[in-house]
């Protein structure tokens, strides 16, 4: 890593007297395990630095003949580091001991703790003492809340909580299967009018949990009391309390069975994979309706010059109607076979692409600006 961008991160993120204990290199990702965090960088002229703090949140690990393999839960889901040598696998599944299973061997096979972001928690069984414990977080930032918020609901059984992502919650920031949560990370009290938010928009859903810094009005509470909203306060260093009756009967409720740790990252690598789907549809979507309207306005100027008296016409004029009639007629042809089920991802990309191309070709010919 010396004369490197991710030598340069490593140095400029490490604190005063905060040493390195373990360098590593696998297929995707640089590392370096501090006493206190694990920071793993990706890429070569634009480098992404991820920072995961210790105790490592292990979700499983493995060995063979070709290396190891740890799985770690960071802050966009789960991480594969392969291949790794055999001491930093080994040194890796220690960092995600915490202090109180340090005495267990390390031949004690996969462990599960909670997951970061995208991922579930495991649950001990009903009767059991606490689960998979929640682990308190630095509460800097709205988004450091709300990890904080998904940590603590998938500690209360609600393994699929997941943040909803800036600007697409309507007034959802933390939702899972069969609950949702808002939350504020402000100075002041939260009044009435955010909990009834939250409680008009989420009426289908079974549990609703309400998380706040600055704590809540007198009004807010007796809304909260009155429609079942369990309310939280959350600590500068990561606490978080219930404060009503609705918070504590939900954070005493039996746990569900525990999930296996390989499972579980399978479901959260299909739950990614959905998503990443619905996404590149929505943007393939959103370029076969740029192509469309183009073609539209297209044809609404070629209305136009039909239209015009007939003494207008040009050979020139009527050579590019023509012309743009096959361009605009071949680039629809182009955006339907892009919506053909045997289409890939990179097939349909390439067509809308050409359809793009071809009415583009049609507006100038035209003599119009695309």
């Amino acid at each position: 890593m010396s004369n490197s961008p991710q030598a340069e991160q490593l140095l400029s993120r490490l604190g005063h007297d905060e040493r390195v204990e373990l360098l590593f290199v696998t297929l995707r990702y640089q590392g370096a395990l501090t006493p206190r965090r694990l920071l793993l960088w990706r890429g070569v002229i634009r480098v992404e630095c991820t920072e995961i703090p210790r105790p490592l949140r292990l979700l499983g690990e493995s060995r063979s003949s070709f290396g190891g393999t740890v799985v770690l839960a960071g802050p966009g889901g789960s991480i594969e580091l392969k291949p790794l040598p055999a001491t930093a696998a080994r040194v890796l599944t220690e960092a995600g001991r915490s202090d109180d299973d340090a005495s267990t061997p390390a031949s004690a096979g996969r462990r599960t703790v909670t997951a970061d972001h995208t991922s579930g928690a495991p649950r001990a069984a009903p009767g059991t003492a606490e689960p998979s414990a929640y682990h308190p977080r630095v509460i800097r930032t709205w988004q450091d809340a709300e990890l904080a918020a998904v940590d603590h609901m998938r500690s209360l059984g609600f393994a699929d909580a997941r943040v909803t992502g800036a600007g697409a919650d309507g007034g959802v920031d933390v939702v899972a299967r069969d609950a949702v949560a808002q939350v504020k990370h402000h100075s002041q009290p939260i009044g009435v009018g955010p909990v009834r938010e939250l409680r008009g928009v989420a009426d289908a859903h079974q549990h609703l949990l309400f998380y706040a810094s600055g704590g809540y009005t007198t009004a807010a509470r007796q809304f909260a009391d009155e429609r079942g909203v369990a309310l939280y306060s959350v600590a500068e260093y990561g606490r978080i309390t219930p404060l009503n009756e609705a918070a504590t009967r939900l954070s005493a409720r039996p746990s569900p069975a525990p999930s296996s740790s390989w499972s579980l990252a399978a479901s959260w690598g299909r739950e990614a994979s959905a998503v990443r789907a619905s996404r590149r549809a929505a943007e393939l979507d959103a370029q076969r309706h740029t192509v469309l309207r183009l073609i539209a306005r297209v044809r609404a100027h070629t209305s136009e010059i039909h239209a015009l008296p007939s003494n207008r016409y040009t050979k020139d004029r009527i050579r590019a109607l023509k012309a743009a009639h096959k361009l605009t007629e071949r680039a629809e042809s182009m955006l339907a076979k892009s919506q053909a089920d045997f289409q890939t991802h990179g097939g349909r990309k390439h067509l809308i692409a050409m359809a793009d191309e071809k009415a583009r070709e049609a507006a100038l010919k035209l003599g119009m600006s695309a």
